[in-house]
């Protein structure tokens, strides 16, 4: 017997109804920024609704395996057009992904272009493999414009942004290389409030120093913490207003400056080699002092066995956090925490809520 679903299937079908050009513009757009700006494009064939959907988008996708343009003239020319039926002529977004080969020409016109129409947001992403020898310029790393900012796969060889008004940054498998042994990449971004450093090495620094006045949230995942000279650098973190920080690594460096007096988030998620685990401990009793201001602390499974490796000397440690409302471990499968680790995580707050959980 068929049920009530088939019945609507069967009905849209003998009465041809196109659902997906019922849909409001909106969501219409929203779909076309996923997909190459080309392929949305070619949408202006299906029917009279689609007819000039794409020339009203905000958020440009460029795939570089796709779009080619001979030189900046035309690309201004096709851009244009897409913006050609909206008062606001500003991009809310472009998007430029090649993982296969680095179209350094479509990155400069696509660059040239957001520094000369005040583009508020971009997304480049180039594939971490492909785009070593290629470095941004200083007009784009001082744009004026650029609100929300995301890049992937790119060398800096001189450290240093320079956006007055960047809200948002998030640097995926990107690498910085500058002779200078006290670097402040993030300092001149006044406004900066939200940043990610996933996979990113910076490898000629001793000191790694992380500035941010309105820095609220900050995740580190994924570090390469080696210098030129092999030696272990440190990380100095001046966010007097961070309320978030996210750490992910195999390994901790040393965290001894750390400036975080409203934190109330810390999540920590350290796992090492059996060979490293000391190594490791002393990285997080460090670590932990400068986190001591979080009232919600959220910790792997793995670190809180680092943490359990060496009971005679973490039984000698003070408890490092003061105003600890609740304690979250995760995953759920290992709910075991050994009762020094316990007395050292929860002494100075044992009123503390401690949760298991599934996930961190």
């Amino acid at each position: 017997m068929e049920n009530e679903e088939d019945k609507a299937r069967s009905s849209c079908r003998s009465e041809n109804i196109d659902r997906l050009s019922d849909l409001p513009d909106s969501i219409i757009h929203k779909i076309l920024s996923l997909v190459d700006l080309r392929c949305a494009v070619q949408t202006s064939v299906l029917s009279k609704r689609w007819r000039f959907l794409w020339t009203s988008l905000t958020d440009l996708n460029f795939n570089g395996t796709c779009m080619d343009f001979t030189n900046f003239v035309t690309f201004n020319r096709f851009v244009s057009r897409v913006l050609s039926t909206r008062e606001d002529s500003n991009v809310y977004k472009i998007q430029l992904y090649s993982t296969w080969s680095p179209h350094h020409s479509l990155l400069d016109m696509v660059i040239k272009y957001a520094v000369s129409h005040h583009i508020q947001n971009m997304v480049i992403n180039y594939g971490h493999s492909t785009i070593r020898s290629f470095s941004l310029p200083p007009a784009f790393l001082t744009c004026q414009s650029l609100k929300t900012l995301q890049l992937s796969g790119f060398n800096f060889k001189a450290l240093g942004f320079a956006l007055p008004n960047l809200i948002s940054l998030s640097l995926s498998h990107c690498s910085f290389t500058n002779p200078s042994d006290f670097d402040d990449p993030f300092a001149s971004c006044l406004k900066l409030k939200n940043l990610s450093l996933r996979s990113c090495s910076f490898l000629s620094s001793k000191v790694l120093k992380i500035s941010g006045l309105q820095l609220l949230n900050l995740e580190i995942v994924g570090l390469g913490y080696m210098n030129l000279a092999g030696l272990l650098y440190r990380i100095d973190i001046f966010a007097p207003k961070l309320i978030s920080f996210v750490y992910k690594l195999s390994h901790v460096v040393d965290f001894s400056g750390l400036h975080l007096p409203s934190l109330n988030i810390a999540r920590v998620h350290v796992c090492t080699k059996q060979d490293k685990k000391k190594e490791a401990y002393l990285g997080l009793i460090n670590m932990f002092k400068g986190l001591g201001n979080a009232q919600s602390v959220m910790l792997h499974s793995q670190t809180i066995e680092v943490l359990g490796s060496f009971p005679g000397l973490l039984e000698q440690e003070p408890s490092p956090f003061k105003r600890l409302k609740s304690l979250q471990v995760a995953p759920n499968n290992k709910p075991f925490v050994p009762p020094h680790v316990m007395t050292y995580l929860l002494g100075g707050t044992p009123l503390a809520e401690t949760i298991y959980a599934d996930y961190l």
